[in-house]
Formats: structure tokens, C-alpha cells, sequence
């Protein structure tokens, strides 16, 4: 049987394979250091999911929603996002941050301001922010067909191709298997 963490890292390595970072200007220096760091996206999934009662499907939500926002992109991961020349706009043109692509606004569980450079130090934190847009998201445009009910990942429940690609994922990494 294998732990949640485990399960997470190895749909992150099938899904979001490494080697297709390898010629971008923001691609880890080595594979052993791609699978470091995706080993500490999944282990932060793991917490974020840890209390929920369907952990893999949480988990795999996380999952697809990262893959699918940023492909796990170091930058977009570790900061700050590389911008140069045709890559100007990449996150959101700076406003987004982490491998979910979360946007600094509000407070934390302790009231404390969301910024961009803590989006970008505290793994935890984007965990749980994009988790609680995801959940709301889920709840706010449940009147959609299910294949729209992340539309609100867009900040309203305007249906776009977008938030179905993530469903889509989502699904598929849930009912995966290594």
C-alpha cells in the first residue's frame, strides 16, 4: 500500500514528466533535482489532504490544477517567474504565484496579509489557498455541468476551456493508478 505522499509524487512524475521542462530557461539543473522538488510539491499536497475525508481525490485535484496551471515549472514554483522576452506575460505577468498560480490577496488561517513573496517561500500556504478557491469553486458554480465547476479558478463561473482541461485532469489523475 502506498501513502498519499507516494501516490501524489508518482502522478506528478506521470503526468507532469520533468524532461519536458528540460529546454526551457527555468528547467531544474538536473533530473535528481526535479524529483526533489516535485517530492516536496506532493508531500505539501499530502498535508493540504491530510484532513479531508477523500484524500486522493483532494490530492489529485491539487495535482491537476498545478500541472495544468504551470506544468510544475521551477520558476513558477520557487520564484521568481522568468520573464524575459517572449516569456514576459508567464505568471500572470508577475501577479501569480507557486506551482497553482494563486494570486496574493486576502489573509491566512492566522490573518495575515497574502503577498506574492510569501506565496513564493511558503508551499503550505499556496497548498491551502488554491484549495479553498478550489473548494469554492466547487460550491459558488455548482450550477454548472460538472466539466464547468472550477470555472471559479477564474474568479467568477464563466465556463472557459480552461476550467474544463482541469476537470478533465482532475479526473483522470483520480482515477489513476501507478
Amino acid at each position: 500500500m502506498t501513502t498519499l505522499t507516494e501516490w501524489t509524487l508518482a502522478a506528478l512524475l506521470h503526468f507532469a514528466r520533468p524532461e519536458l521542462q528540460d529546454r526551457n530557461p527555468w528547467a531544474d539543473p538536473t533530473a535528481e533535482a526535479a524529483r526533489e522538488r516535485y517530492q516536496g510539491i506532493a508531500e505539501t499536497i499530502a498535508a493540504e489532504c491530510a484532513d479531508v475525508k477523500a484524500k486522493r481525490s483532494c490530492a489529485a485535484l491539487l495535482a491537476a490544477i498545478a500541472i495544468g496551471e504551470s506544468g510544475l515549472a521551477r520558476d513558477a514554483d520557487l520564484g521568481p517567474c522568468y520573464r524575459q522576452g517572449a516569456y514576459r506575460t508567464r505568471c500572470d505577468s508577475g501577479a501569480a504565484a507557486s506551482v497553482w498560480q494563486v494570486h496574493a490577496h486576502g489573509f491566512d488561517a492566522r490573518g495575515e496579509d497574502i503577498t506574492i513573496a510569501r506565496i513564493f517561500s511558503d508551499r503550505a500556504l499556496a497548498a491551502w489557498l488554491v484549495h479553498r478557491i478550489a473548494r469554492g469553486s466547487l460550491a459558488r458554480c455548482s450550477h454548472l455541468p460538472e466539466e464547468d465547476r472550477l470555472a471559479g479558478l477564474g474568479g467568477n463561473c464563466t465556463p472557459s476551456a480552461s476550467a474544463r482541461a482541469r476537470w478533465k485532469l482532475w479526473k483522470r489523475i483520480e482515477g489513476w493508478a501507478p
